[in-house]
């Protein structure tokens, strides 16, 4: 299953230079770090993530704050 989630966080907006950089793909453990929020299934028995050896998730951040995050 895939889940994917999108909200803007002004606090982590920066600013373009020459149009060069619009978007960037955050590096892995970033999300320790930053706000995500917490999202629950309801009516739900049981869950868990699958553990791998990489984290199964990607978060890019656009230059307004915008961000995008996928996990499955």
């Amino acid at each position: 299953m895939y889940l994917r989630q999108a909200w803007r966080d002004p606090r982590l907006a920066f600013s373009v230079l020459r149009n060069k950089l619009v978007q960037v793909r955050l590096g892995d453990r970033i999300w320790d770090t930053i706000w995500i929020p917490d999202t629950f299934l309801r009516n739900e028995k049981g869950a868990y993530f699958h553990d791998v050896t990489v984290e199964n998730r990607m978060l890019k951040l656009s230059a307004s704050g915008d961000i995008w995050y996928v996990t499955k």
